[in-house]
């Protein structure tokens, strides 16, 4: 090996490593920071309520721009806009809500979670305790990015689950049923 590819290596990609290393560091260790403005910031909650079936669906996202949407009912089309079973029975059953927010108003809503631990490294613990609901997050912060995937929250972190399912409730108002 020469030595001016072992200085290369010592004085330029050493230190360069360092610094690339220590800033991812820095970056993933801090599941708690600041919130600031900004529209690339946004939250996607999913919430399913077993009491009732066929099962009631909430889908919410809103983003730092302070515009989103809560759908709610009971068709695969609330939880997933790609759903493509037409023949289902309750495939007409979804309705959409947009939500239209002050961009300084969700900046507090966006804090309590992430104050409360949605960017913490989550590990299901099992059987969920509540058994009548479950919970699901996806979120983008800061850049930084978390999401619970098919882990209920009400598995790993209760407190936090029922944070979300409050966020949500505060934006859903129930139809009434269709009587014929």
């Amino acid at each position: 090996m020469s030595s001016k590819s072992r200085f290369f290596r010592a004085k330029v990609l050493f230190p360069l490593a360092v610094v690339l290393l220590a800033g991812c560091v820095q970056f993933m260790d801090r599941p708690y920071f600041t919130v600031e403005e900004s529209g690339l910031n946004w939250i996607s909650i999913r919430y399913y309520n077993y009491n009732r079936k066929p099962v009631q669906k909430l889908n919410m996202r809103l983003d730092g721009n302070g515009v989103g949407y809560l759908r709610q009912g009971t068709s695969s089309l609330v939880s997933n806009a790609f759903a493509a079973d037409t023949k289902e029975s309750s495939w007409r059953d979804m309705n959409e809500t947009r939500i239209v927010m002050e961009r300084e108003d969700v900046i507090p809503l966006f804090q309590m979670l992430v104050d409360n631990g949605l960017f913490l490294e989550r590990h299901s613990k099992g059987e969920s305790a509540n058994t009548n609901e479950s919970i699901f997050v996806t979120a983008n912060i800061q850049n930084r990015t978390c999401g619970s995937g098919n882990d209920d929250v009400f598995e790993s972190d209760p407190e936090l689950a029922e944070n979300l399912k409050s966020i949500i409730m505060m934006f859903y108002h129930p139809r009434p049923k269709n009587r014929r």
